[in-house]
């Protein structure tokens, strides 16, 4: 791993012209002031105002046709007007269309009953967007504040693109949320700290009961350190109890790639996520794996998702656009909470057997990029995600 009148008059002395009566030239009742001359002002031709007016008639029908025909477009659905008068969020529906979440969107299914808990730098309750926002749990292992807060942004933007339900509506505007803060202002955050976000999405309360059913991670460490295992072994507890982990691929593709998708990702039964763009092309900075030890469904990445240029929330209730595989991780994620919704049976049940059968269900149906090799792709993993086609396999 955005956004005093001043005194009538300054203080002090007067300015020195102001002063004195004594300098003011004297008048006397001798002498009598000039007589000014009366200019004389020409007339333009009569055609001159004759077309002024008629331009100014022109222009006032051409906004009545402007505003006539705006209204008429509205009124027919042809024209947004939260497009035009918005904070431009519907940029984001290119990225919610091509996943198939607005084609669940439209056969109802909206997030509802479904938890999704995020590890990330927290979140920002105040923003419009999140009113009807149901936070179920909420832990910061960073500054132990008691009350939600983000003081970077980047939790913010993909609750935004999960729950949002205001100018932005996200892909699972009904879903619940387990926020935990495990990334500081600066954006980084240690392994423990990330490890210890991830129980606390399986077990909020210290009694098994009210976890998350999705876990999502946009964040990630490619440095092959000893510290990291401790991520990788939280992952796998929370997918051994049934839990979805969806988790971005990384950022470092390139000649800087170094191979194989970033921790925790790079965990079998995880949901490794790479981006693409509006065109539904892999983004050249998704990381790729190279890795040839790993068997079907769970080669990496899994699928790819939008992740470039996609509008969300931001802090102080301002919107921003992120490009990355974390908005990927994000769109998944919810695209993830609307199958669950049509398929509680798949919600954690104590083992892998819901985690394997939806992942199945996502690399079955995905869509090819382009360019893509098939059946698996080193950047775009097994395709494009389709819940809508997904839906089908479950």
């Amino acid at each position: 791993m955005s956004t005093p009148d001043p005194p009538s008059r300054p203080d002090g002395p007067p300015p020195e012209d102001a002063s004195p009566e004594a300098e003011r030239p004297p008048t006397s009742a001798a002498v009598s002031a000039p007589r000014l001359a009366k200019p004389q002002t020409s007339r333009l031709p009569a055609d001159f105002y004759r077309g002024r007016a008629r331009a100014r008639r022109a222009a006032l029908l051409a906004v009545l046709l402007v505003f006539g025909s705006s209204a008429i477009l509205v009124a027919v659905h042809l024209v947004d007007l939260g497009v035009l008068l918005g904070p431009h969020v519907a940029r984001s529906e290119w990225a919610f269309t091509m996943t198939g979440a607005r084609d669940l969107n439209a056969m109802g299914f909206t997030g509802n009953g479904v938890t999704v808990c995020l590890v990330d730098s927290g979140i920002d309750l105040l923003h419009p967007d999140f009113a009807r926002l149901r936070l179920v749990a909420w832990k910061d292992f960073v500054n132990l504040r008691s009350e939600p807060y983000d003081d970077n942004g980047h939790g913010t933007s993909m609750a935004g693109l999960i729950a949002a339900n205001g100018s932005l509506r996200g892909i699972a505007p009904e879903a619940a949320l387990i926020v935990v803060k495990a990334i500081n202002d600066t954006g980084f955050g240690s392994s423990r700290v990330v490890a210890d976000g991830i129980r606390f999405c399986v077990d909020p309360f210290g009694d098994g009961t009210r976890g998350a059913d999705i876990i999502s991670i946009s964040l990630g460490s490619s440095a092959p350190l000893f510290v990291d295992t401790e991520v990788s072994v939280a992952a796998q507890g929370a997918l051994d109890r049934g839990v979805i982990v969806v988790a971005a691929a990384g950022n470092d593709g390139g000649p800087f790639d170094d191979g194989d998708v970033e921790i925790p990702a790079n965990v079998p039964l995880a949901i490794a996520v790479g981006a693409v763009d509006a065109s539904g092309r892999i983004a050249p900075f998704s990381s790729a794996s190279f890795v040839a030890n790993r068997t079907d469904p769970n080669r990496k990445p899994e699928v790819a998702a939008p992740g470039v240029q996609v509008v969300s929330t931001a802090p102080g209730a301002h919107y921003l656009t992120l490009t990355g595989t974390s908005p990927a991780t994000a769109v998944t994620a919810g695209v993830v909470a609307l199958l669950l919704q049509a398929h509680p049976e798949l919600r954690p049940s104590g083992s892998t057997a819901n985690v394997l059968a939806l992942k199945w269900a996502l690399v079955r149906s995905v869509t090819t990029g382009p360019g893509q090799a098939i059946p698996h792709d080193p950047w775009y993993g097994y395709g494009l995600i389709d819940g809508k086609r997904a839906l089908q396999y479950l």
